[in-house]
């Protein structure tokens, strides 16, 4: 892909000592590495709030920050110039591992924000946590993290926002991490995707999940990073993507009036056998195409056009998925890649699926439920505060049509 000007990282690496980081990446093919210090690593020596000195002009390295509640969610900092205090701790429960009091994440969003630092929502797909859908309303997310942990074929690992709802299955029914995804874009919320590891042994190859981001010019570690928050490339676990909209390429936003007929092109290259090729647009699968046998056993390859006509603001995107097939890659991952989006804005409007409104709505009413009744914040303060920045995102929510 380097030769198509696409340059690919992992967002999410811990433990490895850089200059270890650096070899593997080159073994790998991969230009970024973004290292994460949190409360669990014990290495916050090797912050330096800059690129770290090992990089060399194509393979770069840089020290970032994870900050962690296993009830409200995690959160990787990329770009980080100053460490968020306090580095040692993680708030809420999991299993007889933690039990401490939970740790609000928006104030320390916004503290990220002020360095104008990268917030990337961590293992989307695998802890969706209670504060997503705070945080990213209120624009304190730059990026999910659709591919890191679990499957974003399969349902999440961490139920918290759909066990202490209080709310039956029926009414507010527990998604997948690409399609709880969707229903931001649903409404409005034009967040990117991007991917990562979460590499902490020898079980996974830094890069096993990855992001490739198309770059003009000269690269850097901030024009790859400008491009993630932009939306540009796609995340994988190994099908190379090739996919476009009438010319436009993902992160693009295309204004039209009335009536317009696009046509959609997906091909993947992969050297592992994928299910097919999918297209999506406004969360509702629109054509796919099953990856057909071949005599040829290195490459597998499949393409798929369709043509769609838009009558409204709508978000496009393409994808392989194996659904089904052989749990083949580390941690149990089905071969799989997404596309960021394609936006069409008719009359310059956001998306808006009434649904999806509906269900973040129900996901905020669930968030509240556990605050008030389930949360174990340090004081009532603190509590209550949660309470205000989930008002603020509601707010969000209701402002946005």
């Amino acid at each position: 892909m380097l030769g198509k000007g696409y340059y690919s990282g992992d967002t999410h690496v811990h433990f490895l000592e850089t200059k270890s980081a650096h070899l593997q990446m080159r073994a790998e093919d991969l230009q970024v590495v973004n290292l994460l210090t949190s409360d669990f690593t014990n290495d916050a020596d090797k912050f330096t709030g800059q690129l770290d000195q090992i990089s060399t002009q194509s393979h770069l390295i840089y020290v970032g920050q994870e900050i962690r509640d296993w009830q409200m969610g995690h959160v990787s900092i990329l770009q980080l110039k100053e460490l968020i205090q306090p580095v040692e701790f993680c708030g809420g429960r999991l299993l007889s591992i933690y039990d401490n009091p939970n740790m609000l994440l928006s104030p320390r969003l916004e503290e990220i924000e002020k360095q104008k630092a990268v917030s990337v929502w961590a293992h989307f797909s695998n802890l969706p946590g209670m504060e997503s859908v705070v945080a990213i309303p209120l624009g304190l997310i730059d990026a999910i993290e659709l591919m890191t942990y679990d499957d974003p074929t399969q349902l999440p690992s961490h139920w918290e926002p759909w066990d202490y709802s209080e709310m039956s299955q029926a009414e507010f029914t527990a998604m997948r991490g690409m399609d709880l995804y969707y229903q931001y874009l649903n409404t409005g919320f034009n967040i990117p995707i991007t991917a990562g590891t979460d590499k902490m042994g020898p079980n996974i190859p830094v890069g096993s999940n990855r992001h490739y981001i198309p770059i003009q010019g000269d690269f850097s570690y901030d024009k790859w990073i400008e491009g993630l928050k932009s939306g540009r490339g796609f995340i994988t676990n190994g099908p190379m993507l090739n996919f476009t909209v009438e010319g436009h390429m993902s992160g693009d936003s295309i204004l039209f009036s009335g009536e317009k007929t696009v046509v959609v092109t997906l091909q993947a290259e992969s050297l592992l056998p994928y299910g097919r090729l999918e297209i999506i647009a406004n969360g509702k699968l629109v054509a796919w195409e099953n990856l057909k046998a071949s005599e040829q056993d290195t490459i597998y390859s499949q393409a798929l056009e369709t043509e769609i006509t838009l009558s409204e603001s709508t978000w496009i995107i393409g994808r392989v998925t194996s659904v089904g097939g052989s749990k083949m890659l580390p941690r149990n991952l089905t071969v799989f890649a997404h596309s960021n989006p394609i936006y069409f804005l008719h009359d310059g409007k956001s998306t808006y699926v009434p649904e999806s409104q509906k269900y973040l709505r129900l996901y905020q009413k669930a968030a509240v439920n556990w605050v008030e009744k389930y949360s174990n914040f340090r004081n009532g303060a603190e509590r209550e505060r949660a309470l205000q920045y989930l008002q603020q995102a509601k707010e969000a929510i209701s402002k946005k049509f």
